[in-house]
């Protein structure tokens, strides 16, 4: 039986360690807001309305302290800084599951307060112990209206950031939540309304914080959370100046299936395999970054992504550099019968064949390039790869990009004699349609004739889609002793159908122990099998169970899953405030 989700997500020795953190310190801030309240001598006529006055201040405390939290998973070039150091207590490779866990607590802690203050509103001029009214607290004093439109501003942006209305309409999302600014603007401002203090009115001051805090009694918690916007604020000058550093995009390739590569040049630009980076068009949206997994390695002399044409911003581009739906569709039918080597099939004015690509130039059609911008890189490196001594690598569908950059990485560091303790690395591609081979196949095909050891590297190609009559036929037509498989064009055959992990890593561990996977292992030391998996859920949890049976005191499975940030899906995450 598979693991539960309650004990995946609390009950996992990290996920457990972060959550008695994380939820204990929100426990903590409620319980120091509601016992100093309760204390405080000065505030007795205020204590007057007891539980309710309580629970406003405990959760108001909360709501600051979460208030600082939500910016620090947003400070990309920090946590890169800091990752190694602080990961086993802070998510830094799940930045935005963190993001959201804090938005989910403001949105609870929110309406615990607002539900609070309403009572204590309606109290106050119930028993009069001030000469208020609870209309005039609502909607004439700087809390009330501070609060309702803090209120306002989370229905727009909570609203537009559930996932159906984000995949639909992502600029919706994108533009509400540029509304932080104005939100922490709010929230900094909003204990000037002075509702807590020991004089029956306001104490207001012409000069900053406009409250006297002789007899305006709050927490002041404004001084401590304004510093991680401060931070924030400092990064994104600094994240806006790199990104203005000279940027040239070389080519632009098509591939089938419609995924375009664009390679860039910028010689200030540094990074490792298995991160990503932000992309700006200024042609066509000024103010948009699109988040993609970088798909070259260091090595190479500029950066790549592969982009496929699925979404507006993404759209817009293909028609821009000339790769329409046209294009695309001559490549994908010719992918489909195996004609995508013809080099004559795509030879148009302004479009250069290479095999399974066409090369765009942008002067001879008369467009020239347009201009890019990139920012970053962010995420975690892959260099743990080479801790291991059989590295697993699965893509599924889209999933494959990271790896790009990872195998790529790995051949250099194999062609240097440099890959550390790794020996073996297993390649897994389940992917959906043949068409969607197409751009992966060039580099595969590199990695698989450099190969000086035909053992270090094996690839392992899965196709799940129904095939029809035609390319059975063609298949069985072109595979008969044929050295290549014809889909691929790979040494390594397709499989058809979807695989069976528990059954491939009994094998492995199997194989392992046996001593004919890894000739000359000491039989008395522990093999390390590291899994690096990027694609959908139910994937993950099958490799994760696979790696946990087939642990034993011989052999170590470990499995790590990549953040999904890839071409295929680019509107997922913009560059936000």
């Amino acid at each position: 039986m598979g693991e539960s989700w309650f004990r995946r997500e609390f009950l996992t020795p990290r996920r457990l360690v972060f959550n008695v953190l994380f939820y204990g310190s929100h426990f903590f801030f409620f319980g120091y807001g509601w016992h100093s309240q309760a204390i405080n001598t000065k505030l007795a006529a205020l204590n007057a309305l007891t539980w309710s006055v309580w629970t406003s201040r405990g959760a108001g405390l909360v709501l600051a302290y979460d208030g600082g939290l939500i910016l620090l998973p947003m400070l990309r070039n920090i946590i890169r800084i800091v990752r190694p150091r602080v990961s086993a207590l802070f998510p830094a490779d799940e930045n935005i599951w963190f993001h959201r866990q804090v938005a989910y607590m403001m949105a609870f802690w929110a309406m615990v307060h607002t539900t609070a203050h309403y009572v204590n509103f309606i109290n106050v001029e119930r028993t009069q112990v001030r000469p208020e009214r609870a209309l005039d607290i609502h909607y004439t004093q700087a809390g009330g209206i501070t609060g309702h439109f803090l209120l306002f501003i989370m229905l727009l942006m909570y609203t537009t950031a559930y996932h159906k209305v984000r995949h639909q309409c992502f600029e919706a999302f994108w533009y509400t939540h540029h509304l932080a600014v104005f939100f922490f603007i709010g929230l900094w401002a909003h204990a000037t309304g002075c509702f807590v203090r020991d004089s029956p009115n306001p104490d207001y001051i012409p000069t900053f914080p406009f409250y006297s805090t002789e007899h305006c009694l709050g927490y002041e918690s404004w001084r401590f959370i304004i510093w991680p916007g401060v931070l924030y604020f400092a990064e994104r000058v600094w994240r806006e100046i790199r990104a203005r550093q000279p940027t040239r995009l070389s080519k632009l390739l098509v591939h089938p299936s419609g995924a375009m590569e664009l390679r860039i040049v910028k010689p200030s630009f540094k990074y490792v395999a298995g991160q990503w980076l932000f992309i700006n068009i200024p042609e066509i949206s000024r103010y948009q970054w699109h988040p993609f997994t970088i798909t070259s390695a260091p090595e190479d002399p500029y950066v790549s992504v592969h982009i496929r044409q699925v979404g507006d911003w993404t759209q817009a581009l293909g028609a821009r550099v000339g790769a329409g739906p046209e294009v695309v569709a001559q490549l994908t039918k010719a992918a489909l019968k195996g004609q995508e080597k013809d080099e004559k099939a795509f030879m148009e004015e302004g479009v250069v064949s290479r095999g399974d690509f066409v090369e765009l130039d942008g002067v001879a059609m008369g467009r020239g390039m347009p201009v890019v911008r990139i920012d970053g890189p962010y995420g975690a490196p892959a260099e743990d790869v080479f801790n291991v001594e059989v590295a697993v690598l699965v893509g599924a569908g889209i999933g494959v990009t990271p790896f790009a950059s990872i195998l790529k990485h790995i051949w250099y560091r194999q062609r240097s004699g440099n890959t550390g303790s790794l020996r073996r690395v297993e390649f897994f591609w389940v992917c959906r349609d043949a068409p969607s081979f197409g751009w992966f196949q060039s580099l595969l095909q590199e990695v698989e004739a450099a190969q000086a050891d035909p053992n270090f590297l094996h690839i392992n190609i899965y196709l799940t889609q129904k095939i029809d009559e035609d390319m059975l036929w063609n298949i069985a037509v072109n595979d008969a002793g044929a050295a290549y498989d014809p889909l691929t064009l790979l040494r390594s055959r397709t499989l058809f159908g979807r695989p069976d992990w528990k059954g491939i890593y009994s094998r492995l561990r199997m194989a392992i122990e046996s001593g004919q996977y890894l000739p000359g292992t000491n039989s008395q030391l522990r093999t390390t099998v590291g899994t690096y998996f990027c694609g959908p859920t139910p994937i993950a949890k099958a490799l994760k169970e696979a790696c946990v049976e087939n642990t034993n005191a011989s052999v170590n499975f470990t499995f790590a899953k990549a953040r999904l940030l890839l071409f295929t899906y680019p509107l997922r995450l913009l560059k936000l405030l």
